[in-house]
């Protein structure tokens, strides 16, 4: 009862509070997280289609799934699509604890009135109000008013209750740190809420009455120092736009991380960026940013199973690049780089298309440090690749041989899997290498002399100059940047080919890594295993089932795919809030 209760408001609620009254505004103050939805019949109507479309093409729209469907849809539109909100809050415990506890509330119509009242059983229970409830199963639940609602805790339901029936008691809307967070991001179909200054204050409590408060004291400090973070979406006939705003804690504890939040510069990486990129992502990296991961990444080192980052001392070597660059990065991928992801035979197929810019303010310096740095990253890797695959054995083997019988056969074939999944990843490691160069006052890094060479070609047009970019109008002053084109459209065939490639490799014959495995197998696991083979061997158009139902969802999952016009993102800093937009471009219809 609990699961199909929250599922059924929780599964959509994210939306506005744009004015007094709505559900969300009298929640109980101070909570650590919402979801919320206010007028969100559009984007369930939107998505809702999308999938109408694919489950039309592959099951027929007489489908019983199809019906079930567009059921759902209805019964989301007039529940969550009118209004809803979830939101997490600590409750007092006896001995100064607390506990997370879930309250949803959503408005209802005649239809999802009927579903809901289906899942509560009818029995006696309390009034707050108008509003009656009572236990069913682990929650508390109730229906009136033309709301359902339904908590986790009896007393924070009855908290709410009493407000809805107009009692005084302080609610989120009247929260400074929600309604500095909430009212940036505006009216909106869906929104989230989470304070991450609340929930770093539940931890610390918490951690107070354990034996090593300290060892976490950091992670906290940086929690708190997040402070809030709000964002929302709207769909509109052309895509859909979003809003957000993070308001970090001035008096958080941990000063360079609100350094880091909070910093801006101004942009000219778009100067050199080839044009023809798929994906940028820009943003005002502060100085010492490197020598901030570089502690983090001390905290961690003796957790690191590979020895990556002892080997390659990366914590030493971005403290010392804080002395020569600026404050300004972007990553790039570079043409070519979306299609590769189709490749599922290598996980890092679009990583030789990554590139990586920093401005830098001491050339000398720079030039001075980088063959070190390089040279010990990819040393680093290399050592990381070939200790993966010892560790992998060393840690199944005991395991598969602790198990009896036919789990210890099983067990072993999986473990043999694992390592043959490793030699590939080993393989793959083993090809990476970092290189670099400078351009102007920009360092270039990349994994691929090819990537490196592209963004090296000064003849090629950049992005500056682009006439699509210069339409989306981004400002090259704040905290960051975001843009991505139109891509040429995906065919049907590739993404097919990869779909039947991934299916090939999760159901194809076992490899000679697995062949000790199955020779301990029963005759009835060897003839399971004979069926699986033989399945994942067919191919070629028509040979199966399986690859006729994977023609007709490539098709229409195309189709959604290539809908998709690109996006182009903003932030900026205003005191101590960072206020983010975006625009999706996307053929809804």
């Amino acid at each position: 009862m609990k699961r199909q209760l929250l599922t059924g408001l929780g599964c959509v609620a994210l939306g506005s509070t744009a004015h007094a009254a709505s559900l969300t505004d009298l929640l109980p103050a101070g909570a650590l997280m919402t979801l919320e939805t206010r007028d969100a019949s559009g984007v369930i109507g939107r998505v809702s289609g999308l999938l109408g479309n694919v489950m039309d093409t592959v099951a027929g729209a007489d489908d019983g799934m199809t019906q079930s469907m567009n059921g759902m849809q209805e019964l989301l539109k007039g529940s969550v699509g009118r209004e809803a909100a979830v939101g997490v809050f600590t409750v007092g415990r006896p001995g100064g604890t607390y506990s997370p506890e879930v309250l949803a509330v959503s408005r209802v119509d005649d239809l999802s009135r009927e579903f809901f009242g289906s899942l509560l059983k009818k029995k006696a229970g309390a009034r707050v109000g108008v509003y009656t409830f009572a236990r069913q199963g682990t929650v508390y639940a109730g229906m009136a008013g033309g709301l359902v609602y339904v908590s986790s805790d009896k007393a924070l339901l009855m908290g709410y209750l009493g407000r809805l029936s107009g009692k005084a008691a302080p609610t989120l809307l009247g929260s400074g740190a929600y309604t500095a967070a909430r009212r940036p991001v505006g009216a909106q179909e869906l929104a989230l809420y989470v304070n991450f200054s609340a929930a770093a204050k539940v931890v610390r409590g918490y951690l107070g009455t354990v034996a090593l408060p300290r060892v976490l004291a950091p992670v906290v400090d940086a929690i708190d120092t997040l402070g809030q973070y709000s964002s929302g979406l709207t769909t509109t006939s052309q895509g859909l736009t979003a809003a957000s705003a993070h308001v970090a804690n001035a008096q958080g504890k941990d000063r360079p991380l609100y350094r880091l939040l909070t910093h801006t510069t101004d942009f000219h990486v778009q100067d050199i960026i080839p044009a023809d990129a798929e994906r940028v992502s820009a943003r005002a990296c502060a100085p010492e940013d490197g020598a901030y991961l570089g502690r983090w990444l001390t905290r961690v080192d003796l957790l690191d199973p590979l020895g990556f980052l002892t080997d390659s001392q990366l914590a030493s070597h971005l403290e010392r690049a804080g002395g020569y660059v600026g404050d300004e990065c972007a990553q790039v991928m570079l043409a070519g780089g979306m299609k590769s992801a189709l490749d599922v035979s290598d996980p890092l197929a679009s990583l030789p298309y990554s590139v990586s810019y920093r401005r830098i303010r001491d050339l000398d310096a720079a030039r001075a440090h980088m063959p070190e740095y390089a040279a010990s990253v990819n040393a680093a890797i290399a050592g990381a690749a070939d200790a993966l695959l010892p560790l992998l054995e060393r840690g199944t083997a005991p395991f598969s041989k602790a198990l009896p019988g036919g789990l210890g056969s099983a067990a072993g074939m999986g473990g043999a899997a694992l390592e043959g999944s490793a030699k590939q990843v080993r393989t793959l490691l083993g090809g990476l290498k970092l290189v670099y160069a400078f351009r102007g006052d920009y360092l270039i890094t990349a994994w691929s002399d090819a990537a490196l060479k592209t963004a090296l070609d000064g003849s090629a047009t950049p992005l500056a100059q682009d006439a699509a970019f210069q339409a989306a109008a981004l400002p090259m002053s704040g905290a960051a940047w975001s843009y991505q084109p139109d891509q040429p459209e995906l065919a049907a065939d590739d993404l097919r080919a990869a779909m039947e490639d991934a299916v090939k490799r999760a159901g194809g014959p076992a490899t000679d890594d697995m062949e000790d495995a199955q020779d301990d197998l029963t005759e009835e696991e060897a003839a399971m295993q004979a069926a699986i083979d033989k399945l994942g061997a067919r191919s070629g158009p028509g040979l199966s089932a399986g690859a006729d139902l994977l023609g007709s969802v490539a098709d229409p999952m195309t189709d959604v795919i290539n809908r998709y016009d690109g996006m182009s993102a903003q932030s900026r800093v205003q005191g101590n809030v960072i206020l983010g937009k975006a625009s999706v471009r996307y053929r809804w219809e």
